[in-house]
């Protein structure tokens, strides 16, 4: 019973030299870890993309890709992704969300893939990151719009003025005389 014993161990001992060094090269199973993003401009503007900085590291593979998949109207019927540039040397992937030229909100998460095919996401633990654009002005609410609105209605109110004053006018009367 005592060889058996010892050969299982011996068996045992064996397999796992074996398997010590196999494992050692294997690829880890890691994903790639995903910063907080960072949107540029703070807040931003109706008027221009908002640029999305994010870092992405992975301490045993490359970084293959980042994208960032966004959504204007809360994951209804619209997600859009897009790639993002990646800096090697920085660990920074970059990529630009379309400005909304009507406002509103958007909604955003990351995904990376490492060398070895393994997918990191940070969804901001399922709440997502987000941004709100503010409307643009309408144009009674500028400086300049005031001043539009201004000259219409002078211009409305000498014209009604004209005309009064035209209508208000009596033809005038000639006299006859017969000699």
């Amino acid at each position: 019973m005592k060889k058996i014993a010892f050969s299982l161990c011996l068996l045992m001992a064996t397999l796992m030299a074996f398997n010590a060094p196999l494992l050692a090269h294997a690829p880890p199973n890691t994903s790639p870890t995903i910063g907080t993003p960072v949107i540029q401009p703070s807040p931003p503007t109706y008027s221009a993309p908002a640029t999305v900085y994010v870092n992405v590291t992975d301490q045993h593979s490359s970084i293959q890709n980042v994208t960032i998949i966004y959504t204007t109207d809360n994951w209804k019927m619209v997600n859009t992704t897009l790639l993002a540039s990646y800096n090697a040397t920085t660990t920074t992937a970059t990529g630009q969300i379309p400005a909304l030229a009507s406002g509103g909100h958007v909604a955003f998460y990351v995904v990376a893939f490492n060398g070895n095919g393994i997918k990191g996401v940070n969804d901001n633990s399922g709440s997502y990151f987000g941004y709100d654009v503010a409307a643009p002005p309408s144009l009674i609410s500028t400086t300049n719009g005031w001043i539009v609105t201004g000259i219409i209605l002078g211009s409305l109110g000498a014209f009604a003025v004209a005309a009064l004053h035209f209508l208000r006018k009596k033809p005038e009367t000639r006299s006859h005389s017969t000699n």
